[in-house]
């Protein structure tokens, strides 16, 4: 092969390679394929360690409400909740600051935290705590009624789908807003209240919200409408967010360390 034939061949081969070169990088990424409603709704199903929801229970009528709320971050290697509870009624408010680990609960009360037992002071226990935050039936183990009735908004840009739905269900929304009444409770005496409103109080409708974003559950929240005889009108709400953020969660030394609660025996008296 002479001189001249040869630079040619090598200028044909380095071109050659070139033109597979931007071929190759031309060539586009296949796009995820769009999810149906029920493969979104198993993304949201997959378990998570850690988070914030805020719960609440209103009472409301034409001229007032009442607000009992319950914003709570959750996790640990052993579930730790710490809780910050707030009561308003008449435009006053009252707040307290709690943890729970097992059926123990650490308060704080003007710097100073007490130890008590957490069934005996608020009327539920650690299971039901757990039972209605990380095992959330409605995002683990959603019924066909709501898998049906969510209607679905897909954001490609953002990775995000958005499953909306609007349930009038009785049962449903009864097994929606028993472990929210259950859990929200700040004393024995208000769980009695909330057990007597889901006895007395008519369902009417339920709104649900799933947020899954890069293939995770992002934001989650349902809120159930009642009706509380012929003025008062109930509005339960449980609302998740911040996934992954409290792994990690322990209860501080200056909680564990707390003093027994004062309690008043009202059985002794002088004789």
């Amino acid at each position: 092969m002479n001189t001249k034939l040869k630079k040619a061949f090598i200028g044909i081969s380095f071109a050659a390679l070139f033109l597979l070169g931007g071929c190759s990088q031309q060539k586009k990424a296949k796009p995820n394929p769009v999810l149906t409603n029920s493969q979104v709704v198993q993304k949201a199903k997959k378990s998570f360690r850690s988070g914030q929801v805020i719960q609440s229970v209103t009472l409301g009528t034409d001229t007032s409400s009442q607000v009992a709320l319950a914003n709570t971050t959750f996790g640990g290697e052993s579930t730790v909740y710490h809780i910050t509870n707030q009561t308003t009624s008449k435009g006053k408010s009252s707040s307290s600051e709690e943890w729970v680990n097992l059926n123990n609960v650490y308060i704080n009360g003007r710097n100073t935290w007490y130890k008590a037992d957490l069934e005996k002071l608020t009327g539920h226990s650690y299971s039901d705590l757990t039972d209605a935050i990380m095992n959330n039936r409605l995002i683990h183990n959603p019924s066909d009624t709501l898998i049906k009735a969510y209607k679905m908004k897909r954001n490609k840009n953002e990775k995000t789908y958005t499953l909306t739905a609007n349930i009038k269900d009785k049962d449903l929304m009864e097994k929606a807003a028993s472990p929210i009444f259950n859990t929200v409770a700040q004393s024995s005496n208000q769980a009695k209240v909330f057990k007597q409103i889901q006895k007395y109080g008519k369902y009417k409708n339920m709104t649900v919200k799933t947020v899954v974003r890069d293939d995770k559950l992002a934001g989650f929240n349902v809120f159930v409408n009642m009706k509380l005889g012929k003025m008062m009108t109930v509005k339960v709400g449980q609302s998740y967010g911040n996934f992954g953020s409290h792994d990690f969660l322990k209860v501080p030394t200056s909680a564990t360390n707390a003093k027994p609660l004062p309690t008043t025996d009202n059985n002794s008296k002088k004789k």
